[in-house]
């Protein structure tokens, strides 16, 4: 065998060499995405969950909380732009939930937190907090949102 053959013999096994290692790239790729893409899915759950139990923790936050959402009128100024703060930090964590879904394909999980964000916009003080706030959202978000807002009021049932 000449120099030339075996020339062409080691180009056809580094051809064959290079697509296996591109193949075993993407394969590295695309599970490095996966585990990305989990850990943004715990931290975003995390961070909704701490939202929750930081409102439990603090009986005067939760009671403004509750004021809010049934007697936004029983509010003085201060209380509605302290209000109004407390779900503006929810409804960013829920935009960013979403948003994330939306690109990872997360239906199950979105279709559980679009339950408790209906029930949440459901009552007096969460459609007055979204009709003054909704223009400060991604308007993907926002979109999403005055969907679950459009059902028959009292349809979500009670907080």
């Amino acid at each position: 065998m000449s120099i030339q053959e075996w020339g062409a013999i080691g180009e056809v096994i580094g051809g064959i060499a290079v697509v296996v290692t591109l193949i075993y790239l993407a394969i590295q790729l695309k599970q490095s995405n996966v585990t990305t893409h989990r850990n943004m899915y715990g931290q975003a759950a995390v961070a909704i969950s701490d939202f929750w139990l930081n409102l439990a923790r603090e009986p005067e936050l939760h009671q403004l909380y509750l004021s809010m959402l049934h007697a936004p009128e029983s509010l003085d100024e201060a209380q509605n732009q302290r209000a109004c703060l407390v779900m503006d930090g929810y409804l960013s964590l829920m935009e960013s939930y979403y948003l994330h879904n939306q690109e990872y394909g997360e239906r199950l999980s979105q279709e559980r937190w679009s339950r408790i964000l209906s029930r949440l916009l459901d009552s007096p003080g969460g459609r007055r907090y979204w009709s003054r706030r909704k223009a400060y959202f991604h308007q993907e978000f926002a979109d999403y949102v005055q969907t679950l807002v459009a059902v028959q009021p009292g349809a979500a049932g009670k907080i």
